[in-house]
């Protein structure tokens, strides 16, 4: 028994022993393997670099976030994961030469300077840079069989034209393109991997004012005028914009004012006061509104959707102000422009007979002034001892008449406040009916 158990110990403990050795023989072969590596020159140069091979590139993306679309500078933050892969013989030669069992070895970004990386730029990039908190986030890894993958995170700021024309109604399609700077395509040849079905991958789908509907990708190739032809990816993300905050920040707020302004044709034609305000006011607050819209907005040359119904609902308001106005001068016409024209003349002559008092009697001074009218004026005043101006009972009929002209003028006014609470109304839902269905229409197709 005690032999038996004096093998058992001594077994485990060559166990042990061999299982150290190999730990520390792993671990002198990757240190010995990365050395080399690191020391190896001709690392520094793109593979096939003494040759006429062309080296391909392949590269997938994986979409961390959609962080804003800005439409007034016309581009986009998006945060990305960039893998790319490509074959270098020598890296095989430098793990056989070692006598490496490893199937690959890591380099983080503190040695990768050592070795060859893809120059790839993003043509429509306006600003971008790399994640380096801790350390930059950059990681390579190189396999027995030559195969190197490189993995980076990037922040990008890129540059997204728009046709806004439909806004906010519109679709959008914004590209990450992926270019070479340096090697044409008689070196590297860029492609999106072939190992994933998707090869652009997108985490986030939902944005606060967009919904991503689909994405594609292609490879293609660009010709320069003094670089020459240049092989670039191209990964084109379509956005649908949501309508739901400018229904309820623009078109909502704009129809009611428009129902606001139809308020003065159930008030009075003598509301002067009120009828003035409540149409200078819904002017003023659809400019301004309309103000606001534009403001985070490129300032475009074409008419957009947005401006269609702004336009409209100003006109509506600016109308219900125009017949107001026309509405008051029919109320006012109570007789003919003569005699209009005389009572005006009547009143300024008052008005001089009340300057002329200066300390004398008003009813001497008053029939001074009667003295130098005329027959006709004579008959249609009377001034009193007490200064009061009374009318001759020869102008009651002409009073009677100017009464019934007055109320003439009225009617008048009413039927035109009469026709436009109907009139208003009716075109302005038929201008929603055509306006909705046809951009639904659109957004549809």
């Amino acid at each position: 028994m005690k032999r038996k158990a004096r093998g058992e110990l001594q077994t485990v403990l060559y166990s042990l022993l061999f299982i150290n050795v190999s730990w520390s023989y792993s671990t002198m072969q990757r240190t010995d393997l990365l050395m080399r590596i690191l020391s190896y020159k001709d690392l520094e140069n793109p593979p096939n670099y003494d040759s006429d091979k062309i080296t391909v590139i392949e590269a997938d993306l994986n979409v961390n976030s959609f962080d804003s679309i800005n439409e007034a500078s016309m581009d986009f933050k998006i945060s990305v994961m960039l893998h790319l892969r490509w074959i270098n013989t020598l890296i095989t030669n430098q793990f056989t030469s070692v006598k490496s069992t490893l199937d690959y070895v890591e380099l983080d970004a503190t040695k990768m300077g050592h070795l060859w990386v893809p120059d790839l730029y993003f043509p429509n990039e306006k600003r971008s840079s790399f994640f380096n908190v801790m350390t930059d986030n950059k990681m390579m890894r190189l396999h027995r069989n030559g195969t190197i993958d490189y993995t980076t995170r990037l922040a990008l700021t890129l540059s997204c034209p728009m046709n806004l024309e439909r806004f906010p109604f519109d679709k959008q399609t914004c590209s990450i393109k992926i270019e070479s700077f340096g090697y044409t395509t008689n070196s590297i040849q860029l492609r999106w991997s072939n190992i994933s079905e998707n090869a652009v991958a997108l985490n986030q789908t939902s944005l606060p004012q967009f919904e991503v509907t689909g994405r594609n990708y292609s490879h293609r190739e660009r010709t320069h005028r003094f670089r020459g032809n240049f092989s670039y990816l191209q990964a084109d993300f379509h956005l649908e914009r949501n309508i739901g905050y400018y229904m309820i920040q623009m078109y909502i707020p704009s129809l009611l004012i428009v129902l606001l302004s139809w308020v003065s044709f159930w008030l009075n034609v003598n509301s002067v006061p009120a009828r003035i305000s409540l149409g200078v006011l819904s002017v003023l607050t659809i400019t301004t509104q309309s103000s606001a819209v534009n403001a985070s907005l490129p300032r475009v040359s074409y008419i957009k959707a947005i401006d269609i119904w702004m336009t409209t609902c100003l006109v509506f308001v600016f109308a219900a102000l125009i017949e107001f106005s026309m509405a008051n001068v029919l109320s006012r016409n109570s007789s003919s422009e003569k005699e209009f024209l005389q009572s005006i003349f009547r009143i300024t002559k008052i008005g001089r007979i009340e300057k002329e008092k200066n300390g004398n009697d008003i009813t001497m001074g008053l029939r001074h002034r009667r003295k130098s009218q005329t027959d006709a004026e004579k008959k249609d005043l009377i001034v009193n001892e007490f200064g009061n101006i009374n009318l001759k009972p020869e102008t009651k009929e002409k009073t009677e008449e100017a009464a019934l002209q007055q109320n003439k003028g009225l009617v008048y006014a009413s039927y035109l406040d009469v026709i436009c609470r109907v009139l208003f109304p009716t075109i302005f839902a038929i201008f929603n009916i055509i306006y909705w269905v046809y951009f639904w229409k659109l957004t549809v197709n």
